[in-house]
């Protein structure tokens, strides 16, 4: 069976996405499956040649219309010899080359791009359950539309959280159209004693080294995570670093916004990562940050579980399906279901080293439910399961 993975974002770009379609396309080619993957890029990645499939790059800095074009040929081109498109991200391009090629698609979703572009380009200040629900300009409305239209095309939509399909379900896509399979990740080996010493050492180290991953973009609220260094700093019986690893157009903002508060010894951009730096960076860190607006189930929320550090996040969209109420993590609420307060990011990383033993339990809750719900091997063969069904309809 020949599958075309069609991707907005892949390495070395950051972001969920860019972590899950090369390891989903390395395993269908582990269990025999031909597989093509198409993807935006800044620029010709020399590591492609380490992939056992073929990557397909079309540059992402180009006129629009152009790249819709060479994007929506690329897929007629490519996907007139596959059997199934699996739809990670270009939607609206991969379903209008499927008027053509009319062929079975299964698509992914992990959030909601009509209200990431309406954030990004300043065209909305709504959270996103509110977007969902109110009414925008011509331009918003069009991008809703076409979001509930190509997601409505689908024969099989899957989304990383059961919070996500109750909103694609509101797009217009029938229930029994959408199927929850979670996000994963590999977990490393930890038990209870070697978490308790752990927490013992963070609770009297004299530095403690903090790391939030992600696009640079307005809902992510790096600025928050950033203004909250300033306050923890301020009183000097501890340095606390941060690590923010990404790159996006917030980038410039953000970093003018680390010099006019005097923290450039305290915060560090690192930009994009490969899988390998980043891990490493893991390693040296104590606490992971997401202060994200929205998140359908984030994979470096899974990642920074798995690398034993502890978690502070706002609980939105299915990240709450990881956190569970603060059982596994700290929890910071949103304002106006937008952003969280810089002084209670600090609060948080306070209360967290402070109650050690209580972080702890959490820690531990937290890999439990990894092993449960957010297995890697487990949850790539849930899809190996949903692709191989397709094959009934060749």
């Amino acid at each position: 069976m020949k599958i075309l993975i069609v991707v907005g974002i892949f390495p070395p770009d950051i972001g969920g996405p860019a972590t899950f379609v090369p390891l989903i396309a390395k395993k269908l080619v582990e269990n025999n499956y031909e597989v093509e993957v198409i993807c935006l890029s800044d620029s010709i990645y020399e590591n492609d040649n380490n992939f056992i499939f073929n990557v397909h790059r079309i540059k992402r800095r180009q006129k629009l219309i152009y790249r819709w074009l060479k994007t929506i040929l690329k897929i007629i081109s490519i996907g007139k010899n596959s059997d199934l498109i699996f739809v990670n991200g270009l939607p609206m391009e991969s379903y209008l080359a499927n008027i053509f090629l009319r062929k079975q698609v299964l698509r992914k979703v992990v959030g909601d791009w009509a209200w990431e572009r309406g954030r990004n380009l300043n065209l909305t200040n709504d959270a996103f359950d509110e977007f969902q629900e109110n009414k925008h300009s011509l331009h918003l409305e069009f991008a809703k539309f076409s979001r509930g239209w190509t997601t409505k095309k689908a024969d099989l939509v899957i989304t990383p959280s059961k919070h996500l399909k109750s909103v694609v379900n509101k797009w217009g896509a029938k229930n029994e159209n959408i199927k929850v399979i979670y996000n994963g990740t590999k977990l490393l080996n930890y038990n209870i004693e070697s978490l308790k010493k752990e927490e013992d050492k963070l609770s009297v180290r004299k530095e403690i080294n903090l790391i939030t991953v992600g696009r640079l973009a307005p809902f992510k609220n790096i600025d928050r995570i950033i203004l909250s260094m300033k306050i923890l700093n301020s009183s000097k019986t501890k340095k606390f670093n941060l690590q923010i690893v990404g790159d996006g157009p917030e980038r410039n903002k953000l970093e003018e916004l680390v010099k006019s508060n005097n923290l450039v010894e305290y915060i560090n951009f690192t930009g994009q990562l490969d899988s390998g730096e980043l891990d490493k960076i893991y390693q040296k860190s104590d606490i992971y940050i997401q202060a994200s607006g929205y998140e359908g189930l984030p994979h470096t929320l899974l990642e920074a579980i798995s690398h034993n550090l502890s978690i502070i996040s706002t609980p939105i969209g299915g990240t709450n399906e990881i956190l569970m109420d603060d059982k596994n993590g700290w929890t910071v609420d949103l304002i106006d279901g937008k952003y969280p307060l810089e002084d209670d990011i600090a609060m948080k990383v306070s209360n967290l080293l402070t109650n050690y033993e209580e972080n702890t339990t959490k820690k531990y809750s937290a890999r439990l439910l990894l092993e449960e719900k957010f297995n890697k091997e487990k949850n790539f063969q849930e899809y190996i399961s949903t692709i191989e069904s397709f094959k009934k309809y060749e």
